[in-house]
């Protein structure tokens, strides 16, 4: 204090001022490292949604692939119990079965592509992916999500590789039986063989019928994810795209069911 009251007025101001001047200069660093942590989380936020977005989607689609599965369930029993029926009757001579096992008819468009070798257990297209899921890891886009919310998506993506573990033993199985859309003799070997084939395929569609559509539907409303209404338009669209290529399925194709409809 003694030296303060030393100084002249002028020294006392200049130290105001420099004073003043540090204090502006601190409070401007701080503002700015809250304005960048403050934009940066920002960022963070709306890479995360972006991300969630596309995991969304891509869960969606695994969704609709389980309501078509179920909707052909029936048709994949049928054709197994046909060829079980044949492998395990007492003929040795296999006739050949190149009958589409799902449409009643061949007909343009998407469908007509040319088989060398038709299906005997035909299947559709499934989209049981994980790209979005795994660029969201990748990207470290999920690292400011709730831990709890996080957890669920493991989950459901532990799901959806178990189906993409079950379509490539389903692939496996069903290239197996391929033989049998020619005439053929059933030796011991070939029948011990193709059974196992008609065992996997039970096993597949165990897998595809107890992690079915309703289940699946379910997680996602967990994660507050109602998606009634885009697979409500995927189901008619699909129809129109069905009548628009002359499709016809055989009876045993029930209507694709959504989920999300509560039924009583």
């Amino acid at each position: 204090m003694p030296l303060l009251r030393r100084l002249s007025d002028e020294h006392r101001r200049s130290i105001a001022h420099w004073a003043m001047e540090l204090i502006i200069v601190v409070a401007g660093v701080l503002i700015a490292l809250w304005l960048q942590e403050w934009v940066e989380q920002r960022r963070e936020r709306a890479s995360m949604h972006s991300a969630e977005d596309a995991i969304h989607d891509e869960v969606r689609a695994a969704l609709e692939s389980l309501v078509w599965r179920e909707a052909i369930s029936r048709c994949h029993l049928d054709r197994a119990n046909l060829l079980k029926a044949g492998l395990t009757g007492s003929s040795d001579q296999w006739p050949g079965l190149d009958e589409n096992a799902l449409t009643a008819t061949r007909p343009g468009g998407r469908f007509a592509a040319p088989l060398v070798v038709p299906s005997v257990y035909n299947r559709p297209v499934d989209t049981f992916t994980d790209s979005a899921w795994n660029s969201a890891l990748a990207t470290g886009a999920l690292a400011s999500m709730d831990r709890e919310r996080f957890g669920k998506l493991v989950a459901i993506y532990d799901q959806i590789r178990l189906l993409q573990r079950t379509r490539e033993l389903e692939d496996h199985a069903a290239t197996k039986i391929t033989v049998l859309a020619f005439p053929t003799r059933l030796t011991p070997e070939i029948r011990t063989e193709l059974i196992q084939a008609l065992y996997d395929l039970d096993r597949t569609r165990f897998t595809f019928s107890v992690w079915g559509p309703s289940v699946f539907a379910e997680q996602m409303r967990d994660l507050g994810w109602n998606d009634k209404a885009e697979v409500d338009r995927w189901i008619a669209d699909d129809a129109a795209d069905d009548r628009k290529n002359g499709l016809v399925w055989r009876p045993c194709v029930a209507k694709p069911k959504n989920p999300f409809v509560t039924r009583s």
